[in-house]
């Protein structure tokens, strides 16, 4: 079933949480070549740019979360991939800016996340979202696997309403990601797309500097 986003995306109770988009994990060298393979399938950085433009435009709170790592790898995620990571240099993420296409405008509120895997763990994601009187969040990025799902569901449980964007997230492989917003998403978050999201944040900002 589909459901209506619209009455959820209000440009002043909205965020958009741009998701680990950094060079190292979803640009042309990073290892991650399944992933950045969907991103590209996707489109997803050219559909971001404009939900971003559009929030911007239309006063929509954006927050980056990004992944960040010590040298020594101290507070990492303690997953098996992480646990592979060589000791000594940064791993994938640390330090990475995000994509050119995708660069954090000056009022934007940018978190480095050394540990967990979502958005709102072990972060000021959630006072932040608060203070600025933040009902909607719009998860945006990578990946499908495990991010987009672990900061949905968190945002649920404290409360928030959930607007995923179909064509700004990406998963590996794209099979699976497909599978996630059918199986997954669809239950948990109101799933719409960048046209959809940007036409209503436009449209209301029209009307506002016309009235």
């Amino acid at each position: 079933m589909a459901y209506d986003a619209s009455p959820h995306l209000a440009a002043h109770a909205s965020a958009v949480i741009v998701f680990e988009c950094q060079d190292a994990i979803i640009g042309p060298g990073t290892p991650l070549a399944g992933l950045r393979q969907d991103v590209l399938a996707r489109r997803m950085i050219e559909n971001l740019r404009e939900v971003l433009a559009a929030a911007r435009e239309s006063g929509v709170f954006i927050v980056y979360c990004n992944m960040a790592f010590r040298p020594d790898h101290l507070g990492a995620p303690n997953t098996p991939r992480y646990d592979q990571l060589p000791k000594g240099p940064p791993g994938p993420g640390s330090a990475s800016p995000v994509v050119a296409e995708l660069a954090p405008a000056p009022e934007d509120f940018i978190i480095e996340r050394l540990h967990g895997m979502s958005s709102f763990y072990g972060t000021p994601l959630e006072p932040v979202l608060r203070e600025r009187g933040v009902t909607t969040v719009v998860p945006t990025g990578v990946s499908l696997n495990i991010g987009i799902i672990s900061t949905t569901v968190e945002a649920l449980n404290r409360g928030y309403r959930v607007v995923v964007a179909r064509d700004c997230v990406a998963g590996d492989p794209s099979s699976y990601a497909d599978a996630v917003l059918r199986n997954t998403l669809n239950n948990l978050a109101y799933l719409s797309n960048s046209e959809e999201i940007c036409a209503l944040w436009r449209s209301a900002t029209g009307s506002r500097t016309g009235s």
